[in-house]
């Protein structure tokens, strides 16, 4: 058998147990990595997605908005061609009318309502 030196078997036991110590450091980094570049994938495609879903939200609320003002312009065309339209309405029922419009959540703050103080909330 060979002989060989107490030290030499001392260096070669450290140098292979920094090896092995030097192995599972580098192969924890990487698993770390590999995991890290994972969860930005991740972040990158959410907010991808919630990007979307917000153009999205707003392209249906401005289709929904023009749809209403549509509406709007259809509904005060018919009234004002409906016959009957310029005769003259007593003010107790101009009066009525704008007050139970006033009671709505959407009427309430305009200034017509704000300056006739009417109406309870």
């Amino acid at each position: 058998m060979i002989a060989v030196p107490p030290r030499w078997v001392a260096g070669l036991t450290l140098a292979l147990l920094l090896a092995l110590v030097a192995g599972v450091t580098s192969c924890r980094h990487r698993a770390v990595r590999a995991e890290a570049a994972r969860v930005e994938a991740g972040q990158h495609s959410a907010a991808t997605e919630s990007g979307h879903d917000a153009i999205e939200t707003v392209a249906n609320a401005a289709a929904r908005d023009a749809g209403d003002e549509a509406l709007t312009r259809t509904n005060e065309k018919e009234i004002r061609n409906a016959r009957g339209a310029n005769d003259r309405v007593d003010d107790a029922v101009t009066r009525a009318g704008i007050d139970g419009l006033c009671r709505r959540a959407a009427y309430r703050d305009g200034e017509r309502c704000r300056l006739r103080g009417a109406a309870a909330r």
